[in-house]
């Protein structure tokens, strides 16, 4: 199923440099609800998660807030070191094609767990292919607020992870994604659904539109 809905990205000068979605640059990009899960079905509202997009000279930025009854994160890590299967717990990703891709199904992923814990990838799926061994220079940044019940995330990604840079009203291709928890089950839900059989946000036929804003 095509998908219809479109995303875009706030061009803001600002470099990102934390979480805040009260205070800028954040504050200027609007909400995006990842409001469904990968079938189509409405999200429930105890995972409520908005995401927002911002992109500079330097890089493109997403930021997500995502609303948890319980959290599914490692105890202990090393941030500098890439965490392979980041997506087995608690994450929010983001995959994303410029007109670079040689085709519709060679695209980037990005992940970036509660924790701050990040993996990126290229992927092929015209032959099940994908390198781990790839590094975007991906910053992220990250935030719990337990009493809240809510944590914030943002991945920050450098042109040089796709090779160009986009100018205002220039069009690529992506999808949002957040893996969580709610009564012990694991969830999947997307801002474009997949409507797989069984869960997967692989599905490059659901890509929206990711529009450059002036």
């Amino acid at each position: 199923m095509m998908a219809t809905k479109r995303l875009t990205a706030i061009f803001d000068p600002l470099s990102v440099t934390g979480i805040e979605f009260e205070a800028e640059p954040w504050s200027r990009a609007q909400t995006i609800e990842i409001g469904h899960e990968w079938q189509g079905s409405q999200a429930p509202r105890e995972l409520a998660t908005g995401a927002r997009i911002l992109w500079n000279r330097e890089g493109l930025s997403i930021g997500y807030q995502c609303r948890y009854t319980e959290l599914d994160i490692d105890e202990k890590f090393d941030p500098a070191e890439e965490r392979h299967a980041l997506w087995d717990r608690d994450v929010c990703e983001a995959f994303i094609r410029s007109p670079l891709e040689p085709h519709a199904k060679s695209y980037r992923e990005f992940e970036v767990a509660p924790t701050g814990q990040w993996c990126d990838l290229l992927i092929d799926r015209s032959r099940m292919w994908h390198d781990w061994q790839w590094r975007s220079g991906m910053a992220t940044f990250s935030k719990i607020d337990s009493d809240a019940g809510i944590w914030h995330v943002a991945m920050v990604i450098p042109w040089e992870a796709f090779g160009c840079c986009p100018e205002p009203g220039d069009i690529w291709h992506a999808n949002l994604f957040r893996i969580s928890r709610l009564g012990g089950e694991r969830r999947y839900l997307t801002f474009s659904p997949t409507y797989t059989g069984i869960p997967s946000f692989h599905v490059a036929e659901a890509f929206v539109e990711l529009e450059f804003s002036a």
